[in-house]
């Protein structure tokens, strides 16, 4: 019965252990000439400019990460390598651009980060 037990706890906190909640996926947007941008470095940014293009330069990147990290897997619009704790996007007018990640820890641990949104409008 005790080794059951003793299974059981080792189990169950393994399982509450993987997942550490605190890292956060973050974006920026960089509007183009005199832009403006509002959010960057939280998990819902939006720019603005006049340049009636159709799409801006942007990121989305890991922060508040706390532990030495094995490999970032990102999903999304995210498409980098599994190293790289930031991803450079192109962020399309009048639509979201949307990522998120799932970061494996170099001590066996796991974390699925937040969604976050970067969103882009122009002078059309």
């Amino acid at each position: 019965m005790k080794t059951t037990l003793k299974a059981l706890t080792l189990v169950a906190g393994t399982l509450f252990a993987g997942s550490a909640f605190s890292a956060d996926l973050v974006c920026d947007v960089y509007p183009k000439g005199n832009g403006n941008a509002w959010g960057n470095g939280t998990k819902s940014c939006f720019g603005f400019d006049f340049s009636f293009g159709s799409s801006t330069s942007g990121r989305f990147y890991l922060k508040n990460v706390t532990k030495p990290i094995q490999e970032v897997r990102w999903s999304g619009a995210a498409r980098c390598g599994k190293s790289s704790t930031s991803c450079g996007v192109t962020v399309r007018a009048y639509s979201s651009t949307t990522a998120s990640a799932l970061i494996l820890y170099k001590d066996g641990t796991w974390e699925q980060t937040n969604t976050a949104r970067a969103s882009y409008e122009t002078g059309h």
